[in-house]
Order: C-alpha cells, then structure tokens, then sequence
C-alpha cells in the first residue's frame, strides 16, 4: 500500500514538472520573435595577374607528319627566342605536346593532319601582355602566327576581397534589422544564424548572377558581389 501511494505522488509530481516545464518551453518560444533579412555588399578592384594562352598550328599531308612535327619545334624555338628578348616578368610558362588530329577533305576523305601545340604564359606584367596579345607583330615578322589566343585576368587577392566583402554584407544585413526593428518599436538582440550566398565576379556595369556563382576572366576591372542571409532575434 505504502509502495503504491509513493508510486502515484511520484508520478503526480513527473507529470506536474512536465507540464510546468512544457508551460515554460511554450511561452518563451512564443515570446521570442524573429526576423530575417538579407544584408548586400559589392566592390570593385582590379586584376594583378594575367593568364595568356595561345597557340601555335601546322597542317601537313598524310606523308608530311615528321615534317609538321620539324616545324612545330621550330616554331616553338623563335616564339622561345623573341619571348626571352622582352625581357618580361614571367610567373610561369606551360608549354603542352603538340595534338595531331585528321584533316578531312571533300567527302570526308583524309587529306592530312593538323599539328597544334597551346602555350599559357602567366605574368603579373599585365600592361606588357595585353600589348603583344593585341598586337603580335614581334612575331608576326617571324612568319610567327597564333591560330588561338584569349587573356584571362586573376586577382592574387581575391581570397581577403572575399573576407572584407562578407564583414561589410553581415554589417548591411544588421544595419537593415535594426532599422527594421525599430520600425515596429524593437530592437534587435542578437544573430542567431547567418548563411553567405555565393560570390558574383562579373565585369563592372553587369546584371549577371548565377545560382552556383560567376568568376568572370576577361575583363581586368572587376565588379564582385555577395548577399548574406541573417535571422536576428528581438527584444
């Protein structure tokens, strides 16, 4: 008898301290209010680093292989040649194997090959590579032509660019809260949760975004821009 009476208080008083503790849980989720914003920051900066990438062509007859291959290495030796004449500040030189693909003629008949051979220059020099990539004639007077060639520009800073940009949107998005806040007589209390949406490096002047990100290559002035969606709590 005296095991049951303790059993029942025992349980009277779980379901007591559940139901006071339940009480608690409800009213202070039901007090605590919530907002979410989205804080925005954009900056421009300029490349410090310039990738050129070339190359170089020949096309033979179906007996004429050993002779492209001759010729591609003596394209290679001027273009070598004139290159270490300028004189310009080189990071890296990439030079790949020459590819051979088949050179198909009327009626889909093989008349040759083509040899081709790409070459990537990286420089901090960008002045000096925007002006032999745009006008090559140092090696144009060698009878030296690019079938190919594109300039791509990188920042060697751009992971600190990254940094600052995420410090300056957290900075708008608890500027938006509390203007929010104080809009309806609140204050913000407190970040609970804050996710970054990914960064859009695009030419100065665009529109473009892209749900997984843009890093545009082709331009040296850059526009890089980046959302961070925040939920602040209230007093």
């Amino acid at each position: 008898m005296f095991n049951q009476k303790s059993a029942l208080i025992i349980s009277i008083g779980l379901i007591f301290a559940s139901f006071i503790f339940g009480l608690f849980f409800y009213f202070s989720k039901k007090s605590e209010q919530t907002i979410k914003v989205v804080g925005y920051a954009t900056n421009e900066f300029e490349a410090d680093i310039v990738k050129w990438k070339f190359n170089f062509s020949e096309i033979v007859t179906l007996n004429g292989l050993t002779d492209g291959y001759n010729k591609m290495n003596q394209k290679l030796s001027i273009f070598k040649k004139i290159w270490n004449a300028m004189d310009i500040a080189t990071e890296e030189m990439n030079v790949q194997a020459v590819s051979v693909r088949k050179n198909y003629g009327e009626y889909g008949k093989i008349v040759g090959y083509i040899l081709e051979q790409n070459i990537y220059i990286v420089s901090r020099d960008i002045d000096a590579i925007e002006k032999i990539a745009i006008n090559p004639t140092n090696f144009t007077k060698k009878n030296l032509a690019f079938e190919y060639s594109d300039i791509q520009y990188f920042s060697s800073n751009l992971p600190e660019i990254k940094k600052q940009l995420l410090a300056s949107a957290t900075q708008n998005a608890i500027e938006r809260a509390n203007e929010i806040a104080r809009s309806v007589s609140r204050k913000i209390k407190k970040m609970r949760s804050a996710r970054a949406g990914v960064f859009q490096i695009t030419e100065p002047y665009s529109t473009d975004i892209a749900g997984y990100g843009i890093h545009q290559t082709s331009t040296r002035k850059k526009n890089i821009r980046v959302t961070i969606t925040s939920v602040f709590t209230l007093h």
